[in-house]
């Protein structure tokens, strides 16, 4: 489903708009139906408060929605965030004026239990939205997922392929540089042969990629790195962002295949284009010695899905999705801009092999619930 632009939006995410809207106007409900127990003045506050709210929300959106809408999801959830925790506090007020002593006849009009719902949710919804956007990440640590696989045919016995796999920086875009240096520590404690970088370095501006240069300085003297550019490098300046990459001893694969030999004999890594690229093709898996014995590393998972069937590889490395970023049980990501059957890890989806990693940082809002950030380690063996 498409909402609001995003494409694999769940169809629970369209209980948010009821939500919202009770948020939102439940304040006013309350004001309207209790607002005789405040003064005046209060009152009169309150109004002018939400009117104010109201003018920055029309501002956001003509200011944004022409210059930076990168930042306009954001800008919305501070507003809503602000309604809500402004809501909360009337309803605290109203609960402390209903039940204030010398009142204690008023306490047992009807409507009482009515009344103590509504400030109670409200409450409630105030301090769990002002929770939620001052505590970006899911607990504040990137976390390391280790999966053991069965090499592909040409491996040799005896000596495993470690391969670390992360993806998904949008430097610009509140990058915590704890995550990056906690990454450095998970990719050193497990000592690949390989790194892979699965694309999406950059959020919007180019001048952002000097975010992650030690970074990628210290991944490159740890181990070779090859990457592919993501959908947001191709909306700046594919060219410009691969240059750089190259500048920092990285190998970025644009629809090409290339050998590691190793120990462990010969892999063939073919490195594909992003779906955003004008020249998007299975050329690298065309020129792979035995496509299905190949590693695919591409940063759209749901490619796995499109590469014809004489062309399948045996796995498929790829990000883009954050993993949901904002998941809850039983529903997971609101939002996958890929097929929802590609999760976290190692998944088989129409008999292809697919390994997503959620990726470190954020995109549309500095928030991951019950999706933190990773390192994905594979050891073939």
């Amino acid at each position: 489903m498409v909402l609001l632009g995003f494409k694999g939006v769940h169809p629970a995410a369209l209980l948010l708009f009821p939500l919202a809207l009770l948020l939102v106007f439940g304040g006013l409900f309350l004001l309207h139906r209790y607002g005789a127990l405040l003064s005046p003045g209060q009152r009169s506050t309150y109004r002018k408060v939400r009117g104010l709210l109201c003018l920055v929300a029309v501002a956001v959106f003509i200011v944004l929605s022409s210059s930076e809408k990168k930042y306009l999801l954001l800008a919305y959830a501070c507003v809503f965030a602000a309604f809500v925790v402004q809501d909360a506090v009337l309803g605290a007020r109203l609960l402390a004026a209903r039940f204030a002593p010398g009142d204690s006849p008023m306490s047992h009009r009807p409507g009482r239990r009515r009344f103590l719902a509504a400030s109670v949710f409200l409450a409630t919804g105030g301090v769990t939205a002002a929770a939620d956007m001052g505590n970006p990440g899911d607990s504040g640590h990137v976390q390391a997922r280790h999966i053991r696989l069965p090499g592909p045919p040409g491996m040799r016995a005896g000596r495993e392929l470690r391969i670390s796999l992360l993806s998904d920086l949008h430097a610009g875009f509140f990058l915590p540089q704890e995550y990056l240096t906690q990454a450095l520590g998970h990719v050193r404690a497990f000592a690949p042969d390989v790194i892979f970088f699965g694309g999406d370095l950059v959020e919007h501006e180019l001048s952002a990629m000097h975010e992650a240069e030690a970074f990628f300085q210290a991944l490159t003297a740890q181990a070779p790195v090859y990457s592919v550019l993501g959908n947001h490098d191709c909306y700046i300046d594919p060219g410009a962002l691969a240059a750089w990459q190259r500048g920092q001893g990285i190998r970025v694969l644009r629809g090409e295949t290339v050998a590691l030999d190793g120990p462990w004999g010969r892999v063939h890594l073919c490195g594909l284009p992003d779906l955003t690229e004008n020249d998007f093709s299975f050329a690298a898996l065309k020129a792979a010695p035995d496509p299905a014995a190949a590693l695919v590393l591409v940063h759209h998972p749901g490619v796995a899905l499109r590469i014809p069937a004489p062309l399948a590889p045996w796995l498929t490395m790829s990000g883009h999705t954050h993993g949901g970023q904002i998941c809850f049980p039983g529903i997971g990501g609101l939002v996958n801009q890929a097929d929802r059957r590609i999760l976290p890890g190692l998944c088989t989806v129409d008999g292809r092999r697919v390994l997503l990693t959620p990726g470190l940082g954020y995109s549309g809002l500095p928030v991951r619930l019950s999706c933190p950030p990773e390192v994905t380690n594979l050891s073939l063996v």
